[in-house]
């Protein structure tokens, strides 16, 4: 296998640059986003094991998921804007949170309606 000292390029692993780094806000706000999927997930079997009937306490927990997928939201912004580093993990992350996000808030207005 071949490789460049510029950009320390292999021939199978595309351009590495030296410099870059990975964002610790862009992973915390991978990591968020993932937890907040789980979380979700449970509260979910949760409701789904009380035939829709959980209580307050599992929509409390959900408005809860919202808020910490908002925070992880701007955390992966934040890890996404910073220079010379990887962007995979933040864009990820933004659009795990953002769309549970937008779930969760669909679900808050479908049950206010109720």
């Amino acid at each position: 296998m071949r490789t460049d000292k510029l950009f320390n390029k292999g021939e199978r692993d595309g351009m590495h640059f030296q410099s870059k780094k990975r964002s610790g806000k862009g992973v915390a706000g991978f990591i968020l986003s993932v937890f907040c999927i789980a979380v979700f997930l449970t509260l979910c079997v949760v409701s789904a094991i009380a035939g829709g009937a959980a209580g307050k306490i599992v929509g409390v927990m959900g408005l809860m998921v919202a808020a910490v997928c908002v925070i992880a939201f701007l955390l992966s912004l934040q890890g996404l804007r910073e220079r010379d580093v990887f962007t995979k993990l933040p864009f990820v992350g933004i659009v795990i949170s953002g769309g549970l996000f937008v779930l969760l808030f669909c679900l808050y207005v479908v049950g206010i309606q109720i």
